[in-house]
């Protein structure tokens, strides 16, 4: 039986572990919690691979696997991680919205539906691009309970006063990036001898280029087109591509 993977090329993903597949807010720690991440390539490894101890009869390991990208703001770089396909799961499931407040109907916009009509942008030297997580990272929310207490006369014992602290995560949040260059990948020993699929892997690798604040100088990095998105995530007076269509 051959392997069907579960996520594409350049969708979004993230570990099982994320806050957000479980609530709307980040209690705790922001620090800690996982990145999204883009899937940059899909590997199936061997029918020799061992995924069963038959000592105990329990799974520990499987077949399918992603190279993931994700981009880290305190370096400002990107990073790799391969990661097995039931530790992750896609955007669709992530309890996320664009506004502030998830009980203004009104309001709502889902970035989840947002996501889904974004497009690989057309190599064009100098356009800008964005990274498809970019969005999904600056709205995530953490809550927190403050507790307040009036000092002001020391002699009387004040009631404390818990107060509820919503705000903005922002860790890994990316740049805008500008294209400088691409490059056909070449694709070698992407099938067993059986016929199998080997990996999957994209046919166009994009150059984009930003400014580095972490070691103050320019940097260039080479990856596959569907990690960018083609929409300008936030409007501007001046639109970023003069050439973009309304």
């Amino acid at each position: 039986m051959k392997l069907k993977n579960k996520f594409s090329l350049g969708e979004i993903v993230t570990f099982k572990s994320h806050p957000l597949l479980y609530d709307y807010y980040i209690k705790g720690d922001g620090k800690l919690v996982p990145p999204f991440m883009i899937v940059s390539e899909v590997h199936f490894e061997s029918k020799k691979k061992i995924i069963v101890d038959e000592r105990l009869g329990e799974i520990i390991g499987e077949r399918i696997k992603y190279l993931c990208v994700y981009f880290d703001d305190n370096r400002c770089q990107f990073n790799e991680v391969c990661i097995y396909e039931s530790m992750l799961e896609n955007y669709k499931s992530i309890c996320i919205a664009r506004n502030d407040s998830i009980n203004d109907n009104d309001n709502y916009k889902s970035l989840i539906k947002e996501a889904e009509s974004y497009t690989t942008p057309k190599y064009k030297y100098g356009n800008v691009v964005y990274f498809k997580t970019k969005k999904f990272e600056i709205f995530k929310k953490r809550i927190s309970v403050r507790v307040v207490r009036n000092l002001k006369n020391k002699k009387k014992r004040e009631k404390e006063h818990k107060k509820e602290i919503t705000q903005y995560v922002v860790n890994y949040s990316s740049p805008d990036f500008i294209l400088s260059g691409l490059k056909k990948q070449m694709i070698d020993d992407s099938f067993y001898p059986n016929g199998d699929r080997k990996k999957i892997t994209s046919e166009l690798l994009f150059k984009v280029k930003w400014f580095n604040s972490f070691q103050m100088k320019f940097s260039e990095h080479f990856l596959p087109k569907e990690c960018f998105m083609r929409e300008q995530p936030f409007p501007t007076e001046i639109k970023h591509n003069s050439d973009e269509e309304e």
